[in-house]
């Protein structure tokens, strides 16, 4: 039996995300053993990942409109912002900031209603 396609959308979604997530695990990882402040390293992660996240993100929806590129970045800026506050309190609560980002990262899985309902709304079918 098939899975509905919303169910093969978010799975395509939670794979993209994982292949995203190491991407800037990697780069964020790279800053921190570079010095890098643990605030400074998730705005650079996260800027470096914005156009690599927009194409395998994009496929999972079935879009590369680059039309819909600002309400991603409204998305990435809104995660962007949680992931700062997140981060900040678990490094309060005590843990080093590798550890604390690992923490942090499965609230992220959340960002797949945000692209759904706000960046991509509109059917593969109903854009170009």
């Amino acid at each position: 039996m098939m899975a509905p396609a919303f169910d093969r959308r978010f799975f395509a979604f939670l794979f993209s995300g994982g292949i995203n997530t190491l991407f800037g695990y990697s780069v964020y990882t790279a800053q921190i053993l570079l010095g890098i402040i643990p605030h400074v390293a998730v705005v650079v992660s996260t800027i470096v990942g914005i156009l690599f996240n927009f194409l395998t993100t994009s496929a999972v929806f079935g879009s590369r409109d680059l039309r819909r590129l600002p309400r991603f970045l409204a998305v990435y800026a809104a995660m962007m912002g949680l992931n700062i506050l997140l981060l900040d309190l678990t490094m309060r609560a005590g843990l080093g900031p590798l550890l604390a980002q690992a923490i942090v990262l499965p609230i992220f899985t959340l960002s797949f209603l945000a692209m759904r309902r706000f960046v991509f709304a509109a059917s593969p079918e109903q854009t170009s």
